[in-house]
């Protein structure tokens, strides 16, 4: 596991650093810290290869920028003189990162402490004011108790195995009043290449991510592990404040930010300090409020309802999307997938659609733009009855929402792709005015004038017109053997088409505990639409369900639960 939470955090960074454009060349790195192995393959991922030596005396080679990493209590004055004088006789610009690990605790937090920075350090740190004291080229950088899979400044591992231990997480009163800041690995490899690329020479900069109490990291964990068994013991009485922190609003003022919340920060750390333990770590997130599985079950119940239909009436079908890839990478879900997708060539879907209402179970209903009953998205859905699940973008809209597999169709389109291409976008325009039209009020963005301008207009016509004119388009080519198809959820990104050979045949494929098909052709779809490294999992920090969950209720299909529990929330677990 501490091997993927690395990757992550390191993914973290480069993401950052690509989208504030802050990647730089000609770099070496200095120090025998953690850290400098970080930054390092931070630079080699961005495909700028940072050599790294143990100290400046030991380094060589032609370079412009001389990062050197210290530990405010141990460093080597010497060394770090030789790194002075020779960046400044060479013109290269050295950035001094010094590591943090005893703020003193102070009665007061100064707006900007690095006007006061020294005077709430121990006095240790007076050598190396005096030694970086008005050169031109030097930039500072203070980073503060750094916490990640491999660092551990807030005693994770110890409150974890407190945790596994007593299934109990202490906390203070006294703690709520202990205040200190903290900084996450991805936030300190990107305050490096920010003051790299935008810090002003002769300055300091303060790095840090979060301002915290220990009570809330506690409390924080406890949220975390609650609904595995862990209680939450409270005792003693509340003490004056104490702050040991750094304010880091002169490095904000440069466009600095977190790259997450405290909460994600502290959860990914969590999986590596508890991976020695019993407790689930991949259920370390927000799961439905412990109903995931239950969900799951219901989408199963469902697939297994087509799969019966498809195979009595001789209709090929196949799971597609995520689906599609949790099949072939997990044997079921993408661990952290909430729904499934089924897709259909035209004219296997056209059958189905006449046959799925009459033949459907009666827990479950097939929900289409074509019952005039208020649903209007572009692909038709089973939905269990008596369900209720509700995103923040579905919840917007006056229609039936429930427990729902998506049913896609894959339309033949031009063989030329530019044409393909034409088709594509006018089908994205159409769905523009179509979801003005449902919501009923402009869109934001770029569109929000014209949008607000054709809202009147839009409402002269039903939203039923608007369903069927769509339908018409999408299926302009459905009578012309053009040999090229188009999956159906192309709709924000357009992706290309594909051969119709690719979904024509499909062969048996389980799918966790179900029967089901997947196209023949899976293979260069999934290269296609996941690129050629489909199979390797996502950072943590991507593995998160698609809908933003808001709302969700099982209803009667929970009945079978006879010794329903229920967790802190009162939620059912």
């Amino acid at each position: 596991m501490i091997e993927s939470v690395i990757k992550n955090e390191i993914y973290q960074s480069i993401r950052y650093i690509k989208n504030k454009d802050l990647s730089q060349d000609n770099i070496i790195l200095i120090g025998t810290h953690r850290v400098c192995e970080y930054l390092r393959a931070t630079t080699a991922q961005l495909g700028q290869e940072a050599p790294l030596y143990p100290s400046a005396e030991q380094s060589h080679g032609s370079f412009s920028r001389m990062w050197y990493v210290l530990e405010a209590e141990n460093y080597n004055s010497n060394d770090l003189k030789i790194a002075v004088d020779f960046c400044k006789s060479r013109n290269v610009e050295l950035m001094v990162i010094v590591l943090l690990s005893n703020i003193k605790p102070n009665a007061v937090i100064e707006k900007y402490a690095e006007m006061e920075l020294f005077t709430v350090m121990d006095d240790s740190l007076g050598a190396l004011r005096d030694l970086l004291k008005g050169q031109p080229h030097v930039k500072l950088l203070f980073f503060d108790r750094i916490f990640s899979a491999d660092f551990d400044s807030m005693e994770l591992s110890k409150i974890s195995k407190e945790a596994q231990d007593s299934k109990t997480v202490t906390v203070t009163q006294e703690m709520a009043n202990r205040y200190f800041s903290a900084l996450y690995i991805s936030d300190a490899i990107n305050a490096a290449f920010t003051v790299s690329k935008l810090g002003k020479p002769q300055n300091a900069y303060n790095a840090s991510s979060f301002y915290l109490s220990e009570y809330d990291v506690r409390s924080e964990i406890y949220t975390m592990l609650a609904r595995h068994g862990v209680t939450l013991s409270v005792s003693g009485d509340a003490a004056a404040p104490r702050y040991a922190a750094l304010s880091n609003g002169k490095l904000r003022s440069l466009g600095y930010e977190n790259v997450c919340s405290f909460s994600d920060a502290l959860r990914y750390t969590l999986l590596h300090h508890l991976q020695r333990f019993s407790i689930q770590t991949d259920h370390i997130r927000n799961g439905y409020s412990g109903k995931l599985h239950l969900l799951r079950e219901i989408e199963k119940d469902m697939l297994r309802e087509i799969d019966r239909i498809c195979r009595k009436h001789d209709i090929k079908y196949f799971i597609c999307y995520g689906t599609m890839l949790g099949a072939v990478r997990h044997g079921g879900f993408i661990p952290w997938d909430d729904d499934i997708d089924v897709e259909m060539l035209r004219s296997e879907f056209e059958k189905f659609r006449q046959i799925a209402p009459k033949e459907l179970n009666e827990r479950f209903s097939y929900e289409s733009h074509t019952n005039r009953n208020g649903y209007h998205y572009f692909f038709d859905r089973i939905t269990a009855k008596d369900t209720y699940f509700a995103s923040k973008y579905s919840d917007s809209y006056d229609m039936h929402k429930g427990i729902s597999i998506d049913i896609f169709v894959a339309d033949n389109v031009p063989a030329n792709p530019k044409a393909a291409y034409r088709f594509w976008k006018g089908l994205m325009r159409r769905r523009m005015l179509m979801n003005v039209r449902w919501k009923d009020t402009a869109r934001h963005g770029k569109a929000y004038l014209l949008s607000k301008l054709l809202l009147p207009i839009l409402r002269l016509k039903s939203m039923d017109s608007y369903s069927d004119s769509y339908e018409k388009a999408v299926r302009k080519y459905e009578h012309k053997n053009t040999g090229w198809v188009m999956p159906a959820s192309s709709d924000h990104i357009y992706r290309g088409t594909f051969p119709i050979e690719t979904f024509s045949e499909v062969i048996p494929y389980r799918f966790d505990d179900v029967d089901t098909f997947i196209p023949k052709g899976y293979e260069d779809f999934l290269k296609a639409w996941y690129t050629d490294n489909y199979m390797d999992m996502l950072p943590l920090s991507e593995q998160n369900p698609f809908h933003d969950y808001y709302r969700l209720d099982l209803g009667s299909h929970i009945e079978s639960e006879s010794n329903a529990r229920f967790d802190y929330m009162g939620e059912l677990l």
